[in-house]
């Protein structure tokens, strides 16, 4: 039998948001969020995952509201930036930093070199691939016994399954304090690097006349039949659904988007760029940040729906257990989650998690509500992708 822990990390509405409109906020299972199986947009298959602690801890208790005392907090009280000038000092002589990190290539190429800028002689090494290429190869370098990478950044269940396996230590950045509860853990076990909104998107020229969206429901409207894309992976969507609208509610929207014969698609980029060029109408999720880069950097006839609450996916940035450089490591995880930092992810378009950076493009910081992703989706992983697959048809 698993020991029980509590945590802190609940998926409930952010503390900046509005009151639900019925009053109420929803609060979640208190289960820790690194105990048990994974879920992910696509399972790793590679691994045989253990049993949920979800189901030895019993997971019907009601995990307390964020408080003051559950928020992180640095173990140290100097400025985000004398840690970072004594950082440096241990880190030059290490030379280099390798990071594992789903971050684009050409987002990798517009942040880390500002990094280099102001920290001479740190090299930064960006391994890019896939959260589950990474999973798989964090995996399978641990158990031939090599520490190769210092920090993991990708999408919180994959960053959440290597924390599971004993990969990575705690740390907590100076910076913490100034994040929501929601993106990061009480305890330094990972932070939140960047956030993703999934939106529905919408073609303002291909969306028939008469045609709102504003709930995922609208997405049933029969004149839509034909006209909508669905990312097949999009599990973690049905799930927060499920969360926001309860089960019954969830599943019926599902059950009534899969009657208007969505088009299944692989890759939310790829899908976007069909959107924009009026392959169908619209989208029941997209990745916020291409939406608004298709709408205000591509002049495309892009808008998106303003969900409520917003769905918020966590990419999360944790410490190797054994980083071979482990003084740059800290230095590229504390300068990534800074203003500095953040306002270089900022610069790609991508949305930054430090409340203190807003979005690069101001229709994506309007959001009354925002519900965030969290790691206690899992526990219902197997069974909502179940649904998922056979509501839509997914072999």
């Amino acid at each position: 039998m698993p020991t029980c822990r509590a945590s802190s990390f609940t998926d409930t509405v952010s503390p900046r948001a509005v009151s639900w409109s019925n009053g109420m906020i929803i609060r979640r299972p208190e289960v820790s969020p690194f105990a048990g199986g994974v879920g992910m947009r696509r399972l790793v298959t590679t691994f045989a995952l253990g049993g949920l602690l979800l189901a030895a801890c019993g997971g019907n208790t009601a995990a307390p509201s964020p408080s003051p005392s559950q928020s992180a907090k640095p173990t140290t009280t100097e400025s985000p930036d004398a840690v970072m000038a004594r950082l440096y000092e241990a880190a030059k002589t290490e030379k280099e930093v390798q990071i594992y990190s789903s971050m684009n290539a050409d987002d990798g190429k517009k942040v880390f070199p500002k990094f280099e800028e102001k920290f001479p002689g740190v090299k930064v090494v960006h391994t890019r691939a896939s959260g589950e290429v990474l999973t798989t190869r964090v995996v399978t370098e641990k158990k031939a016994g090599q520490d190769l990478f210092d920090l993991v950044e990708s999408n919180l269940f994959e960053v959440g399954y290597i924390i599971d396996q004993g990969y990575t230590q705690k740390y907590v950045v100076a910076s913490a304090g100034d994040y929501p509860a929601e993106v990061k853990d009480a305890s330094g076990a990972f932070i939140a690097a960047r956030l993703n909104n999934d939106i529905p998107g919408i073609n303002t020229t291909k969306l028939p006349a008469g045609v709102t969206i504003k709930t995922w429901k609208d997405l049933c409207n029969p004149a839509l039949s034909g006209k909508i894309a669905v990312e097949q992976g999009d599990v973690v969507v049905y799930s927060a659904m499920r969360k926001i609208l309860g089960d019954a509610e969830a599943q019926a929207v599902l059950k009534c988007i899969a009657a208007n014969k969505p088009s299944l698609r692989s890759g939310h980029t790829d899908m976007a760029n069909l959107l924009a060029a009026g392959e169908f109408a619209a989208t029941l999720s997209s990745n916020g940040h291409r939406l608004a880069q298709l709408k205000n950097e591509e002049n495309k006839p892009i808008e998106w729906g303003r969900t409520d609450p917003i769905i918020t996916d966590v990419q999360g940035i944790a410490l190797a257990n054994k980083p071979p450089h482990v003084n740059a490591a800290k230095l590229l995880m504390e300068w990534m989650t800074s203003q500095d930092g953040q306002k270089a992810i900022q610069s790609t378009g991508r949305v930054p998690a430090n409340p203190k950076v807003p979005p690069k493009y101001p229709d994506l910081n309007n959001f009354a509500k925002i519900f965030y992703v969290s790691l206690a989706l899992r526990a219902d992983f197997d069974k909502d992708q179940a649904f998922w697959n056979s509501t839509l048809g997914i072999k």
